[in-house]
């Protein structure tokens, strides 16, 4: 990865100054295990891990030096938002599944819990802001993701920040769907309050099906694109 400045400062609706910095597994490790341990956080398949093995966890992460790992926190309070990750597709198991194009950028995210006073849209300023992140890198053409098709939640809001849906890939740990944000549309897109949910591409039905051919494939084995 490109050597990039480890600080981005953003204003977000309803928060005020935002700081992103690296991830310190030592002192962030605490965080991290209290939010990986909340039932919402299940999707991340941590729970019942003791602070020590989370901590083991991303220091192994970061001694690999193949992920860029960052937290956002309220400038004026210090509370941490979220903590994201930002990897190399040609350099992870996602690369069996889908076609890496040059450029590529996978990420994933961990919200904080809503606390006493929850942050309208939160969510959705996060995934920009990620955006932001990742794209101040100029080698960057374009954003990837997998997110877990029960997480209808997390779906919604990519709709709403400007992702455009592929195909449902069926990995060993989960069965996901693949998302992209090239530069050229993160650029197009307004800051501001979101706009209105736009529709989750998967029934309740289709999830409930390729949650099956999932099942099947792994117990079989076999892992395909595209089911």
């Amino acid at each position: 990865m490109s050597a990039q400045p480890k600080l981005m400062r953003i204003e977000l609706p309803g928060v005020g100054p935002v700081q992103v910095r690296a991830l310190d597994p030592e002192t962030d490790a605490v965080t991290l295990h209290d939010w990986l341990s909340r039932d919402y956080a299940r999707f991340w398949g941590m729970q019942g891990k003791t602070l020590e093995e989370v901590r083991d966890k991303y220091r192994g992460l970061l001694a690999e030096g193949r992920e860029e790992m960052a937290i956002a926190l309220d400038e004026r309070s210090g509370r941490p938002l979220f903590i994201f990750m930002a990897y190399d597709p040609r350099h992870d198991l996602l690369q069996r599944f889908y076609t890496v194009k040059p450029g590529d950028r996978g990420f994933h995210v961990l919200m904080g819990p809503p606390g006493q006073d929850p942050v309208p849209a939160l969510t959705f300023h996060a995934f920009r802001t990620i955006a932001r992140w990742i794209f101040r890198d100029p080698t960057v053409s374009r954003l990837v993701g997998e997110p877990d098709i029960r997480n209808r939640k997390v779906l919604a809001r990519l709709v709403q920040t400007g992702f455009e849906f592929g195909s449902v890939v069926h990995l060993p740990h989960k069965t996901a769907l693949m998302i992209y944000m090239s530069r050229e549309r993160h650029q197009a897109l307004q800051d501001g309050m979101p706009p209105p949910n736009g529709p989750v591409p998967l029934s309740d039905r289709a999830v409930k099906l390729h949650m099956l051919a999932g099942r099947i494939g792994r117990k079989l084995g076999i892992y395909e694109r595209n089911w």
